[in-house]
């Protein structure tokens, strides 16, 4: 008996093995990539698989994409039709359970016409489907940019009515792009190139006094690129579910395709460099920045973009380096390791990476960490986003290129993705709900704004530095002109004149010079310095030239202290000495030229020049060639700043400052620069 017992409990055992093998591989097939997966790279236990090719399948390349309601994704080409995906779930047998894939007719669609598409960003929210169109109207298509809802009015599950909340002027690779709901899931923001005419607002976040504000002479792009745009550059702008008010949140960058919210709800925008100005000292690489309310960023087009040192911008969290920025989310809701949910990701489609970028609350910011999460070669990416079921989703395709879709998750996804405890510690939330405060100020008068702002003016944080000098000038300035005029704080005085500037009357040029040239230069930081250099530049830009004796007295303050060790100190000098026709700034500078060296440290990126060259054959070789002969970018600067100086010149000055220009044609981008100059 106790043999036929364990016999029986022996089969009973083994048959349910059988069953649970079975019943595993009929629900998770053998990881099997295929020969488009095998060419990714990943991160250790990270798996992906290829689940449909558009271009394969004649539906174009695919160019942005969301899901709805249902878990399904809706995608658009860049220049054809919407689509809607059934996607299998992941541990499919994806070479027998196919994508389903089902055109989109939106419309009057006949003679192959398209009614929606075209579209650089989706969203789908409140029920409808939100589609930022990228195109110029014409018979093919015939609707333009702007941000259009698409809804299902009578349950049949086809989007029959379409409503236009924006039209836009602008479009192309710089027009607009993407719409992300907000944290709070009531409103919808979107983002637009420099290509895209900012549309009038309700509400400025912001306030709408911008300037190009350089004194450095101006040199525009001798390609045509962005000659004829000018501040504030692309922006991001915000509206309710049916498009009845709008408002602008933050300005001032080049061309960012993306931004997301991370679990904090705040924003962070990925913005793309001016590859063609890599070795100018104007030059800023790919980044990711912050993108608080009423943020300005710098971006001014040829060489007046702005140094991220400038007071009255705020700096990127970091640095990337080359590349063309087209896709950033948040991978908070994936079923990743909590290192890697705790960031962002961050797409480049040039050199085909997925980067994992780690955000470390630091103040009322953060500062941040980057590692490769994916790359492939080729692999140019275009958009992604965080499934419903945890895993990420991700597209290639582009400019009419081969179009794949993919999907990335951990393990066997099984992970959790619930809500992490907070990593902010009691100094960091105080900080940070200090900055809100603040920025509870942007875009209206407040009695109480005055009394919180001022002495936050001076504090510690940058972020909130500046979230109080906006919320100063959304103030009348009446209330505030004489206690700025008055202020005998150092570091107060810098960001209240710089409002004043912004905001301020022509007439009290003489008064603000005479009040910045009250403070000690000497015990200020390095950085309170370029604040303070700044403050002057922009003082002389928005007041104008000061008089006679006040220009004599700003010349003897500045050059008693010119030439100094720091090279963004000495950019500041020489412009603004130039600028208020100084005498002695020519051969000042003229004595260092030679011998200025590059700070390998200014805005380094997280990536290597010389490590994407083989990433890409293509742009590849325009970095190479850029490095082989890379230019001296402080010298170029002293020259093209002095390049407007009309006093201070020898026959021996002028015979060195042209034997510079000679030697500088040695340069690649310098020779291009000098054919327009």
């Amino acid at each position: 008996m106790k043999s036929n017992r364990t016999r029986s409990v022996k089969l009973s055992v083994a048959l349910l093995l059988l069953i649970l093998i079975g019943v595993s591989f009929t629900t998770f097939q053998k990881y099997n990539p295929g020969p488009k997966v095998e060419k990714l790279k990943l991160l250790p236990n990270f798996k992906a698989e290829h689940l449909y090719s558009p271009s394969g399948s004649k539906t174009g390349s695919w160019v942005s994409m969301t899901f709805d309601d249902k878990g399904r994704i809706i995608t658009s080409d860049q220049y054809g039709f919407l689509y809607r995906l059934v996607i299998p779930p992941i541990g499919s047998d994806t070479t027998k359970v196919k994508v389903k894939v089902e055109k989109l007719i939106v419309g009057d669609s006949t003679n192959n016409k398209v009614g929606m598409g075209y579209a650089h960003g989706l969203l789908y929210a409140f029920n409808s489907l939100y589609v930022m169109v990228n195109h110029n109207s014409d018979d093919k298509f015939k609707s333009g940019s702007g941000l259009y809802r698409l809804q299902d009015t009578d349950g049949d599950d086809q989007f029959d009515k379409v409503t236009l909340l924006k039209a836009l002027t602008g479009e192309g690779e710089h027009g607009p792009h993407s719409i992300v709901l907000s944290p709070d899931k009531k409103s919808i923001y979107m983002i637009a190139g420099n290509y895209t005419d900012m549309p009038d607002m309700d509400n400025y976040r912001l306030p709408r006094t911008w300037k190009e504000d350089n004194a450095l002479a101006t040199i525009k792009d001798p390609n045509g690129h962005a000659t004829d745009r000018f501040a504030p550059g692309a922006f991001v702008m915000k509206t309710d579910p049916d498009g009845a008010k709008w408002e602008l949140v933050s300005a001032g960058y080049r061309n960012p395709y993306d931004f997301t919210f991370n679990e904090d709800g705040e924003m962070f925008v990925y913005d793309g460099d001016m590859e063609w100005d890599l070795g100018m000292p104007w030059y800023k690489p790919t980044r990711i920045s912050h993108a608080t309310s009423g943020s300005e960023f710098g971006w001014r087009s040829g060489n007046t973009n702005w140094s991220p040192s400038y007071i009255d911008n705020l700096p990127a969290i970091l640095n990337i380096g080359q590349g063309s920025p087209t896709n950033l989310v948040s991978s908070y809701n994936a079923r990743f390791p909590e290192k890697y949910r705790r960031g962002l990701l961050a797409f480049d489609w040039t050199f085909g990476i997925i980067y994992s970028v780690q955000l470390i609350p630091d103040g009322s910011s953060y500062k941040t960490t980057a590692e490769e999460f994916l790359s492939g070669q080729p692999l140019p990416l275009t958009d992604g986003v965080i499934g419903p079921d945890g895993a990420l989703y991700f597209l290639t395709g582009g400019r009419e290129l081969e179009s794949d879709l993919y999907r990335v998750y951990y393990g066997d996804n099984s992970l959790p993705n619930n809500d992490l405890p907070s990593n902010a510690t009691a100094s960091i939330l105080e900080a940070r709900n200090l900055r809100k405060q603040l920025e509870e100020f942007h875009g209206k008068p407040d009695p109480g704004a005055i009394k919180l702002a001022w002495p936050n003016l001076k504090n510690k944080d940058r972020f909130i530095r500046y979230a109080a000098r906006i919320a100063v000038e959304h103030q009348p300035v009446a209330e505030w002109q004489d206690k700025a005029l008055n202020e005998k704080d150092p570091i107060t005085l810098m960001q209240s004149m710089t409002a004043l500037a912004r905001n301020g009357s022509k007439d009290l040029n003489s008064k603000m010079l005479n009040a910045l040239m009250k403070i000690n230069y000497s015990l200020l930081s390095e950085s309170q310095k370029m604040d303070l250099l700044r403050t002057f530049e922009l003082t002389l830009l928005r007041t104008g030239k000061p008089q006679s004796s006040d220009r004599l007295k700003l010349s003897n303050y500045l050059n008693a202290h010119f030439p100094a060790k720091s090279n963004e100190i000495n950019r500041f000098m020489t412009k603004i000495l130039v600028y208020i026709g100084d005498e002695r700034v020519v051969p000042k500078t003229l004595a260092i030229i030679d011998l200025a060296k590059d700070d390998e440290s200014d805005q380094k990126g997280i990536t290597s020049s010389t490590d994407l060259i083989l990433k890409n054959p293509q742009y590849g070789l325009d970095i190479a060639k850029t490095l082989s002969k890379t230019p001296p970018s402080q010298q170029i600067y002293y020259a093209v700043a002095l390049s407007e100086a009309k006093k201070g010149w020898t026959p021996a000055l002028r015979s060195k400052y042209f034997k510079w220009f000679f030697k500088a044609f040695g340069y690649k981008r310098w020779q291009q620069l000098y054919r327009l100059y």
